[in-house]
């Protein structure tokens, strides 16, 4: 079992997006609602340089008919090293930025990365799966 959140996260993602990969730039997918007025959940690859992946996951919520979109997670994964890292996160805090200018490292960068790969693992445990998407996304 790999041990570090870094790890583990990779594998979470690994678990949910099978073809990720060979997952192209611009790439679509989605895990579909379970139940009426619950969330989609979307994963978009945002870029590919060599062995890395920009990913950015995205929720639907849906209430009595309407749909409100929330992106929610930016990670950068490592195909190489089988690592990935969150970037940026929409939570109850707000919004969180792991690296700003410089150095500058967030303190609370293993608590958020911790949230992404449980929140990761609830999905897994729901038995959801990313399926390719037909949708375009803006640039």
């Amino acid at each position: 079992m790999r041990t570090t959140v870094y790890a583990r996260l990779f594998d979470r993602l690994a678990d949910l997006i099978p073809s990720l990969q060979s997952a192209r730039a611009g790439a679509v997918f989605c895990a579909p609602p379970r139940i009426p007025d619950d969330m989609a959940v979307y994963c978009h690859i945002a870029a590919v340089e060599g062995d890395m992946r920009l990913i950015e996951l995205a929720d639907d919520n849906q209430k009595k008919g309407t749909v409100m979109p929330a992106p929610w997670l930016k990670l950068r994964v490592d195909m190489a090293n089988k690592l990935a890292e969150v970037l940026e996160m929409e939570d109850t805090f707000g919004y969180q930025v792991i690296y700003t200018g410089g150095s500058a490292v967030n303190p609370r960068r293993a608590q958020i990365n911790m949230f992404a790969m449980n929140w990761l693992q609830v999905m897994v445990n729901f038995e959801l799966c990313f399926q390719p998407a037909d949708v375009s996304v803006a640039a």
